[in-house]
């Protein structure tokens, strides 16, 4: 609905967004000639306009999009922004920050085709060197966890609460508390 309303406010559509992911194209579809933006690279690159109306993936990762928007404030006259990132996301991205940084080992529970899962594992990579995305608890590997003091877990949003048990009790079993 917030595309349609900037679209029919006369403004040039720009979604940021992961190329191909299907909320984007499911956005992109909504209006003619919407440009999906995935980094500050392709907003460099983009020609100066008057008048652009801008809404995000909702799990972008924040620090992206304010990246994009504060370029596209040097090529845009007239630039509104809807922030479509949903809040359980924005806490889900603080968070995962904060446990990769309190811990040795960090484990992300979640498809590797996940774009969320994804994110919050290169979320964590930015902060620990020690991270590990896994589909299913026969993924881990006892190396992870020799000579660690602290094993922190998160999962991606659609991850079955039964597989991050699983995960969770066989870290246990390996790590041993």
């Amino acid at each position: 609905h917030e595309v349609k309303k900037l679209y029919n406010d006369g403004r040039k559509i720009i979604i940021i967004g992961d190329h191909g992911h299907d909320e984007v194209i499911a956005i992109a579809d909504q209006v003619k000639n919407a440009k999906i933006i995935a980094n500050p690279k392709e907003a460099e690159n983009l020609r100066k306009m008057k008048r652009a109306g801008v809404v995000s993936q909702s799990t972008q990762d924040i620090s992206n999009v304010k990246n994009i928007i504060n370029i596209l404030m040097t090529k845009v006259f007239d630039l509104q922004f809807v922030n479509t990132i949903c809040y359980p996301t924005k806490r889900n991205h603080e968070q995962i920050k904060e446990i990769a940084n309190n811990h040795d080992v960090m484990i992300i529970i979640g498809s590797f085709t996940s774009a969320n899962s994804k994110r919050l594992t290169q979320l964590a990579q930015r902060i620990n060197n020690n991270v590990y995305q896994v589909t299913c608890a026969e993924e881990l590997k006892s190396e992870w966890f020799k000579n660690i003091k602290s094993v922190g877990i998160s999962a991606g949003a659609s991850t079955p609460d039964e597989l991050i048990i699983m995960v969770k009790n066989k870290i246990e079993k390996i790590y041993g508390g």
